[in-house]
Order: C-alpha cells, then structure tokens, then sequence
C-alpha cells in the first residue's frame, strides 16, 4: 500500500516539476518557488495584500531563514514575479497581472 502512496507523489512531483518548467520558474531555487507558492496562497485565504510576515508564516515559508526569506523575496521582486504593493508600507508584496497574463488558460483560473 505504501509503495501506490510513494508513486503517486512522484507523479505529482514529476507533474509539479512540468508545471514550473512550462511556467518559466524551473530555474528558480526551492526557497524562491515556496516564498512565490507562499504568497499565492496567502492572496487566496486573505484576499488581499500580504505582508511580509504573513508569508513568513505560512507553513511553505516557515522554516526557511529569516536572511534567505529575505533574499528570495527581493529575487522575486527583481524577476517580476513579485511587486511591492502600491499605496500600502514596505514589506506587502502582489503578484504582477503579468505573470497571469503569461500562463495558460488553465493554470490561470488555479493561481
């Protein structure tokens, strides 16, 4: 039974490892990819702008380092898949219209 649980979340590794290619985040590192995962999911639960610490908290974030959270956060920010949020303090981030603009149609209604 274990050996189906094991191969069913390679698949959904394998298929996770597609989505990122087809995206253009393949290159990222695993810190970037859950920082970017992170703020994503915190849009959705909040519906609005995250700050820095509400990413940091959330269980993808949590364990990384206060210096390459940091660090990830400001390499999001100058690829364009992060922005600072407009009219709000530092440290809240949105995610560009862009970088919906640029999925397809599918993974755009998920993000």
């Amino acid at each position: 039974m274990s050996a189906q649980r094991y191969l069913k979340v390679s698949q959904l590794r394998e298929l996770l490892l597609g989505m990122e290619r087809d995206l253009g985040l393949g290159k990222l590192t695993l810190n970037e990819k859950d920082v970017l995962y992170a703020v994503q999911l915190v849009i959705a639960a909040n519906g609005g702008v995250p700050r820095s610490e509400d990413i940091k908290n959330h269980e993808l974030t949590r364990n990384i380092t206060q210096p390459t959270f940091h660090r990830s956060l400001k390499s999001l920010v100058s690829l364009g898949l992060l922005s600072h949020a407009p009219n709000t303090k530092a440290r809240s981030y949105i995610s560009p219209e862009g970088v919906r603009a640029q999925m397809p149609a599918e993974l755009s209604a998920i993000v």
